[in-house]
């Protein structure tokens, strides 16, 4: 079996890697109240549509289990068949091009691989654990009656059988004929409307044993998402949610709040690496326009009664102090405390600071691309929520609208959206 992280686990990245703040924990728990299932990486639901059928497809009558070297080859096949649709989303797309041409080969030869690691990073890695926390599918990849109804769902409106070549490890190849009837499956399991809205519905409301809230942030996701062209950004759905929503209301409010407060300290550390050999005065002078940043007060909002984590709480009140002293225009001192808020996570880590403060000057030891600080009227009245909603943390909620504006059939389109 194969293990997979729907959130980063800080243990496993690099010593000295990315998110030298720690913020994608901080996010994401705030995030998982008001998603439970969903992950930065799982917006799409043609594929969870692929993952759930190929999960029923290619259990194993024999042993029980849903065989990999049976999926690896069902992803291969109808990922080429996307492609040549045009269908977006597809992962492995870029390796996809590179080879088109027939025959086309299938299984685990280096020739067939549509990634490096499909088994990790497709489908089989990526989507599954979605689909567990929603009780489609068990832990060992099997879909549960609820997922297995709709798998056949979706299997009704595409008759053809064509995906029984992938099932067959004796076949190597397939030409173009095969491919074509690939395609068209492909596009009638794709486009059954009455079918996308259920798996939807029951991945966005959570599922079976929803998160408590996500009941209500589905509900107000169908009326705010209603006649919009696109998925809008997700602070737009959260201030949506402080003005429709009696039971989210406040909580809305201070991810709001909470995602600013983020965005500031990331938006300064990344100015600050590049600030090598810079004298407090030169640090005064180059961060005194973020007076026009719009604090609250108080700067960093409570989540005490929703979160109950020593590590997340540690954090945030380092980021507190961090914002306290910036609404106070002391610049110099915030900097000294995200300085040692930073070293405390690069520590945790197992690695060194980027930088700090020596003999009076900052002193950088990363090796990166400097952010940059805005000018006051970026920040400033009605720009301000334009400017934030450029950089802001997902908390899991563009994921979420994405798959709701994706219940409606896919359209052919030039090229993916996603990595690949």
């Amino acid at each position: 079996m194969s293990f997979f992280f729907t959130l980063l686990d800080d243990s496993l990245r690099p010593r000295g890697s990315r998110d030298p703040l720690g913020v994608e924990l901080l996010w994401s728990r705030v995030g998982r109240r008001l998603v439970g299932n969903l992950t930065t990486v799982t917006a799409h639901l043609d594929n969870f549509i692929l993952t759930l059928v190929g999960f029923h497809l290619c259990v194993n009558e024999k042993s029980g289990q849903t065989d990999w070297q049976s999926f690896e080859r069902f992803e291969q096949l109808t990922a080429r068949a996307r492609v040549a649709r045009g269908l977006s989303g597809v992962i492995g797309v870029r390796r996809i091009r590179q080879s088109e041409g027939f025959p086309v080969p299938l299984g685990s030869g280096r020739k067939a691989r549509i990634l490096d690691d499909q088994r990790q990073a497709g489908l089989w890695g990526l989507y599954s654990s979605a689909l567990e926390e929603s009780r489609l599918t068990d832990k060992m990849r099997r879909p549960t009656q609820q997922g297995s109804g709709i798998a056949r769902q979706f299997l009704a409106a595409a008759p053809d059988e064509v995906w029984r070549l992938a099932l067959d490890t004796q076949i190597e190849h397939l030409g173009e004929e095969d491919m074509r009837r690939a395609a068209d499956w492909v596009g009638a399991l794709l486009g059954d409307p009455a079918s996308r809205e259920t798996l939807a519905n029951c991945l966005l409301s959570g599922g079976e044993k929803p998160q408590p809230w996500q009941g209500e942030v589905f509900s107000q996701g169908r009326d705010f998402i209603a006649g919009k062209s696109a998925p809008p950004p997700a602070r737009d759905f959260l201030r949506w949610l402080t003005e429709h929503s009696d039971t989210l209301r406040d909580y809305a409010a201070r991810v709001l709040q909470f995602d600013e407060a983020l965005v500031l300290a990331s938006l300064c550390f990344d100015w600050l690496l590049g600030c090598h050999g810079r004298t407090a005065d030169q640090i005064n002078e180059g961060m005194a326009g973020l007076a026009s940043w719009p604090f609250h007060s108080p700067v960093m909002p409570d989540f005490g009664a929703e979160i109950d984590d020593g590590e997340w709480r540690r954090r945030s009140a380092g980021l507190a102090a961090f914002c306290s002293a910036m609404a106070a225009g002391q610049w110099c001192q915030a900097t000294e405390h995200l300085f040692a808020y930073h070293a405390a996570i690069a520590k945790a880590r197992g690695g060194s600071p980027w930088c700090y403060w020596e003999a009076g000057k900052i002193k950088v030891v990363m090796s990166t691309t400097p952010g940059t600080l805005p000018v006051p009227a970026d920040i400033s009245g009605d720009a301000f929520a334009g400017w934030m909603g450029r950089r802001s943390n997902s908390f899991f909620l563009d994921s979420f609208l994405a798959i709701l504006h994706q219940t409606q059939p896919p359209a052919p389109r030039s090229a993916s959206h996603e990595p690949g």
